[in-house]
């Protein structure tokens, strides 16, 4: 896996954010770097279909983002 993709464009490397937590060889740091960054890409997709743009992904940006959070909170409370 290529961290420095992963941090850059999540959706890329990983199908899911529960994908992340289960990655092997990442930190609890990496791990929530990638989930935070995720989350703002899906905002902004969000925002995008707001203005009218259709979103790209099979799942909902607004399921997304709450799957990009639960993840985050779930790595939160393992640390």
């Amino acid at each position: 896996m290529d961290l420095e993709q992963a941090k850059l464009d999540p959706g890329s490397v990983f199908r899911a954010p529960e994908d992340v937590l289960g990655a092997p060889g990442l930190s609890p740091e990496d791990k929530k770097s990638i989930l935070v960054r995720w989350e703002a890409d899906v905002e902004a997709s969000l925002r995008a279909t707001e203005e009218g743009m259709p979103p790209s992904e099979n799942r909902s940006p607004a399921e997304l983002l709450r799957a990009v959070q639960e993840a985050i909170q779930s790595l939160e409370r393992q640390s």
